[in-house]
């Protein structure tokens, strides 16, 4: 893992902001375990930086439900059962069906064209079975899509629930799907919001996170 700054050269807020910034993409991306334990002095260690700013960002991501105190000087990833996954991805469809259906109003062609190039993005990733890299290229196309809203509660709502599903999606995913499964609905998605089909945008997000939703149910 790279450092991330130099010692002493800046605030600890800052550098707090910063170990939380790559610990929660993790947990989206599932480069974290589910149960896996996160030790302060270690994380510290890594990243290059006292053991405050490691704490205080692993105090927000439990304060998030992210992340579950495990001891004094570690924490470890939420090991979800299949109907808790299940739970947090109907969540997911309620939520980010709601911010397609506004998004639909305000995308921009440049949106448009950023939304292409992470379906691209996601194809490559899949083909290669890198699922970090699938799952970060999903995570921005469907930022790009919640963002438009300018809602912040509502994106901070859902980017919690990203990162409570992303370590146990990530450890399953390629021997449970296929790629049209995750793929199919992606273009789609993108020409309901370039033609503005708000209503359309929204069944398909839905669908797109109901799947997750069925699956797990299916697994319980």
């Amino acid at each position: 893992m790279d450092k991330l700054v130099s010692p002493g050269k800046e605030a600890p807020e800052n550098m707090s902001a910063k170990v939380y910034a790559d610990l929660r993409m993790k947990l989206i991306a599932g480069d974290l375990r589910p149960a896996e334990s996160l030790s302060i002095r270690t994380l510290a260690e890594e990243y290059g930086v006292s053991a405050m700013p490691v704490r205080e960002a692993l105090r927000q991501l439990a304060s998030e439900n992210a992340l579950i105190g495990a001891a004094k000087k570690a924490y470890r990833v939420p090991d979800l059962t299949p109907d808790e996954a299940a739970n947090l991805f109907f969540l997911r469809a309620v939520l980010e069906g709601a911010a397609a259906e506004i998004a639909a109003e305000k995308i921009r062609e440049s949106d448009v064209k950023v939304l292409k190039r992470l379906v691209k993005d996601m194809d490559k990733a899949w083909v290669k079975r890198d699922c970090s890299a699938f799952l970060r290229a999903n995570y921005l196309f469907h930022s790009r899509v919640y963002l438009l809203t300018r809602n912040e509660a509502l994106q901070q709502m859902i980017e919690v629930l990203y990162m409570r599903t992303g370590p146990w999606l990530a450890h399953g995913i390629v021997d449970l799907v296929d790629a049209d499964s995750w793929l199919g609905e992606h273009p789609e998605i993108i020409e309901a919001l370039r033609t503005r089909d708000a209503a359309e945008a929204r069944r398909l997000v839905e669908e797109d996170a109901r799947w997750g939703m069925q699956l797990y149910r299916q697994l319980s």
